[in-house]
């Protein structure tokens, strides 16, 4: 029986995110624009956790991949991202609140220390468009490092 309330909790909360991001996007400022591409995962998934695989970048020679899954036992949402230039980060995010998901944890710059402050969200603020925001948490407070959206559909 608890297996089977899991197991529904996993197929909720992963078919929320993907209604939400999958797809193709295109992701920046007005310098810079990225590829991103965000699908059902494929591959080995352990009892339904594995929601979405995200490539940005050239799809043949990506700049980062990531996997976005859910750990039951804790009730969130993990984004462990990997890019190529040896950096990483692994996120965390409770259920979207009025389509937005706020993403914290610690980001592992290559060859750098760790930095335990990343604040990002994304709203999904039309069902073609993410806002993003990139910020730290500096002595409880958040501070503004940033922002870009996507855009979907276009590459």
């Amino acid at each position: 029986m608890f297996q089977a309330m899991v197991l529904a909790a996993l197929a909720t909360n992963g078919s929320q995110f993907l209604q939400m991001f999958s797809g193709m996007w295109t992701c920046g400022n007005a310098t810079y624009h990225e590829r991103w591409e965000i699908a059902p995962h494929q591959g080995h998934d352990v009892q339904g956790a594995w929601i979405a695989d995200v490539v940005y970048g050239d799809p043949k020679h990506p700049d980062g991949f990531a996997y976005v899954y859910f750990v039951p036992g804790a009730s969130q949402f993990r984004y462990d991202d990997f890019h190529v230039d040896g950096s990483q980060s692994h996120l965390t995010a409770p259920s979207p609140t009025n389509n937005a998901w706020e993403w914290t944890g610690v980001y592992y710059p290559d060859g750098a220390a760790a930095d335990p402050t990343p604040d990002i969200t994304w709203t999904l603020t039309s069902q073609g468009t993410i806002a993003r925001t990139f910020a730290q948490r500096i002595g409880g407070k958040i501070v503004p490092r940033g922002s870009d959206s996507c855009v979907k559909g276009s590459t």
